[in-house]
């Protein structure tokens, strides 16, 4: 993971989730869209991912955790509330043995969440290669 800045901060309107994706694929803020100006973003970012050869999926938490454990280490976007105001912020998070840790803040000043995570994302190759 490379980290990558927002560099637009209008409340709702920011780009934290483009420089989340950014950060994790490893690629510059121009490289990635800023799905969050689409009318839906989560069908914007899968069908550009699908260009990747990948696939978001979103997963909503209960008490800011995941239902099912899963294995600690593997980089998600974490979304909750924001530090700047009444909406959500998005952050680079990694699983952690109880529950998450914030690895990035795309917001250059940092703060993370203000709150439990709602939702966490994860994004997933199409086609992992495995045997059949």
């Amino acid at each position: 993971m490379s980290p990558v800045f927002q560099n637009n901060f209008e409340a709702g309107k920011g780009n934290a989730l483009q420089a989340c994706i950014a950060s994790i694929l490893n690629r510059a803020l121009d490289e990635v869209p800023d799905f969050i100006q689409a009318p839906d973003y989560l069908q914007y970012l899968n069908r550009w991912l699908a260009e990747q050869g990948m696939a978001f999926l979103k997963i909503d938490l209960v008490n800011g955790e995941l239902v099912h454990p899963t294995a600690a280490g593997l980089l998600l976007l974490l979304a909750g509330p924001s530090p700047r105001g009444s909406h959500r912020h998005i952050v680079v998070g990694r699983t952690a043995n109880n529950g998450f840790e914030c690895v990035h803040d795309p917001y250059p000043n940092g703060g993370g969440l203000a709150g439990e995570p709602l939702w966490a994302g994860f994004l997933l190759p199409l086609d992992p290669g495995l045997p059949e």
